[in-house]
């Protein structure tokens, strides 16, 4: 019944942002707009989609090497059905895949894991807010949603400084940041409390165990690699909608994407994915050509769905994954990861991959 209720939750928010993202338009002329695509940029665009795909393997490969180091052909199997939950499931849940089935017993735990993810997160979400800031600073004023952008900018900007800074203050008073959780959101709902302790415990474990030197430097420009990948690709495919965005148009798009899908929803992100697409368009572009940017990012949409969905659903039961997977498996992930994640914050059984916890 919880499972029914959040993927009833994640339908609801999906429908509402489709007919947010629809209202208004003519779907004759969306459907124009479709014909007339020229659908030969979808090559290279699916060719850029396959290398953001392996940099996100190797970059999360380099998170993890300290706990276990993995041959290529697992992570990438592992990622491929990790990133596939994460488009497929609703309200974001798929994050839990990847740690549940990178995990060895005795060696790799799911918990320990699931550090490198939020340590990955936090990466990505500083980048993107620090580039959304620098490019809204540089978009002049006028457009019709442009200081709604900007607030939504600012937010995501200072979510992730403050985000940062009590993390960098759970790294050097761990106790202290975890009793903070609990005076304030545990007075609210115990088990949301429960949660951000444990996310907090994983983070410090993953900076404890970040490898060091030159293998950050490469973390970091992966990451930076990885981001303008994707902005390159939104760029490529607008053409073939005869769609021409500047490079600093196709990364302020990208970064209002970005706000959108934080957001949860359902199954694919569909219906924040088109209307955030929609809403950066709308800063470059008139409202009469509003059928061409809904169409483009319908197409979009289904690119990105399709090939993480080809991708995981081959890698599904592939040999490089230790047993065979369901999706009923990869909706309780969640469950398992935080239960051994919790069985270790309580003193019990550790692998021999978790690293202590600072004092």
């Amino acid at each position: 019944m919880k499972r029914q209720g959040k993927l009833l939750l994640s339908l609801l928010i999906s429908i509402g942002f489709v007919a947010w993202s629809l209202r208004g338009h003519d779907l004759g002329q969306i459907w124009e707009q479709l014909e007339l695509a020229n659908y030969l940029y979808l090559l290279p665009y699916f060719a850029i989609l396959l290398v953001i795909h392996v940099i996100r393997t190797v970059r999360w490969g380099m998170l993890i090497a300290p706990l276990a180091k993995m041959p290529f052909r697992r992570l990438n199997a592992v990622s491929a059905v990790g990133f596939m939950a994460l488009i497929v499931l609703p309200l974001r849940l798929g994050e839990f895949a990847r740690p549940y089935l990178i995990r060895v017993p005795g060696k790799v735990s799911s918990a320990a894991a699931m550090a490198s993810i939020v340590v990955e997160r936090v990466l990505d979400g500083l980048m993107v807010a620090v580039l959304l800031m620098v490019l809204l600073l540089r978009i002049p004023g006028g457009g019709q949603h442009i200081e709604r952008v900007r607030v939504g900018g600012y937010l995501m900007f200072a979510f992730f400084l403050g985000l940062l800074a009590f993390l960098v203050v759970a790294y050097l008073a761990r106790e202290f940041a975890l009793k903070l959780i609990r005076g304030t959101l545990g007075r609210v709902s115990a088990r949301l409390s429960d949660k951000a302790c444990y996310l907090l415990e994983s983070f410090v474990t993953g900076l404890r165990s970040l490898p060091s030197g030159r293998q950050q430097v490469a973390i970091i420009a992966l990451t930076a690699l990885y981001w303008g990948l994707n902005g390159l690709g939104l760029l490529v495919l607008a053409l073939g909608f005869g769609i021409h965005l500047g490079l600093l148009q196709a990364y302020t798009v990208l970064g209002v994407l970005v706000i959108g899908v934080m957001l949860p929803a359902g199954p694919g992100m569909a219906g924040t994915f088109q209307f955030f697409t929609q809403l950066g368009l709308s800063l470059f572009m008139p409202e009469s050509e509003n059928a061409r940017a809904a169409a483009y990012s319908n197409v979009l949409w289904a690119c990105q769905f399709s090939q993480q969905v080809v991708l995981g659903l081959f890698f599904l039961n592939s040999k490089w994954l230790d047993h065979r997977v369901t999706f009923g498996d990869l909706m309780d992930a969640e469950k398992e990861v935080e239960q051994e994640g919790g069985d270790a914050n309580e003193g019990g059984p550790k692998g021999p991959d978790l690293v202590p916890a600072p004092k």
